[in-house]
């Protein structure tokens, strides 16, 4: 169906108060948001209950609910969407959710700009106010940038974009479980592991007796014996206990979330049986993003 002008914006607003209450939103409320005279607005609610797009609830605390009809009509989903956030700096700006997000030009030299769709009041927005938006439920994309302009109407930000941040939504699995595990036993030496993690060109080595891991050396580790003449020492003496694993079926953005929040640069990843089968580190990451890593993914997508 083909809605007014006035009725679009008479109906997102009704859906942005509806969302913030949780009740029925009576005429009036609507009228002071949109600063037009509450004559107006009932009739226009007539004309909207009508269409089915609007519900209404009588008795003193009544007023109007949307319909499944009004999301549909108005290109929403219904409110069991996934939420994507909006932040206004480091504040989360509440009532207000992204629901699209469209890139409208890509092909300048020195910018790119993107309409912003919103479930909310825009003019909690500025011009010149810096925002981020997401992350976003799949592929995590975190956009930053600094809005240029506003369409009230159709709840629109116009924004000129930062930056773009993006952790694909494969698994852990996809990334980190290598053709053969390279791990040390513990009966080796550091001078040991030295020659290993240099042969292999690694920064990293989980310590493994049998299917068993026992601990983690790093480079960082070896480099600190030798300057302390302890390379004969055993690894066991000086790996580290404690040891920060991930399901090879978790997401790489979870992956990313837990390594930023124990200040580590590796995880182990384990099967279903909880045996180590891989190593999944920082760098994995980083060339996961930049998309130097993309050709190896995209041969297992196409087996």
């Amino acid at each position: 169906m083909e809605l007014t002008i006035v009725q679009k914006e008479i109906l997102q607003e009704l859906i942005s108060i509806y969302r913030e209450k949780n009740k029925a939103v009576k005429g009036t409320e609507i009228a002071v948001k949109l600063s037009r005279n509450p004559g107006t607005i009932r009739n226009q609610m007539q004309a909207l209950r009508a269409l089915n797009l609007v519900d209404g609830v009588p008795g003193p605390k009544g007023g109007y609910i949307p319909t499944s009809l009004t999301y549909r009509s108005l290109g929403l989903e219904t409110e069991e969407e996934i939420t994507v956030p909006i932040y206004k700096r480091d504040d989360l700006v509440e009532g207000v959710s992204v629901i699209k997000i469209v890139f409208d030009t890509v092909t300048r030299e020195k910018s790119c700009s993107s309409k912003i769709y919103v479930n909310g009041d825009t003019r909690k927005f500025s011009e010149g106010d810096v925002v981020k938006v997401g992350p976003t439920h799949h592929n995590k994309i975190v956009i930053l940038g600094r809005v240029v302009g506003r369409d009230d109407i159709n709840h629109i930000l116009l924004m000129d974009v930062i930056s773009v941040a993006s952790v694909p939504g494969i698994t852990v699995g996809d990334v980190g479980i290598k053709e053969e595990l390279i791990f040390i036993t513990p009966e080796k030496t550091i001078r040991d592991a030295a020659k290993l993690l240099s042969d292999a060109n690694i920064s990293g080595i989980p310590v493994m007796d049998g299917k068993k891991l026992l601990g983690v050396l790093s480079l960082h580790d070896v480099a600190d014996a030798v300057s302390r003449g302890l390379e004969n020492e055993n690894v066991t003496k000086l790996m580290a206990e404690k040891i920060y694993t991930i399901s090879k079926n978790e997401k790489i953005y979870d992956a990313l979330i837990l390594m930023e929040k124990h200040n580590v640069g590796r995880l182990i990843v384990l099967d279903n049986e909880e045996i180590a089968i891989g190593i999944l580190t920082r760098t994995d990451i980083l060339n996961l993003i930049e998309g130097t890593i993309f050709p190896k993914i995209l041969k297992k997508y196409l087996k």
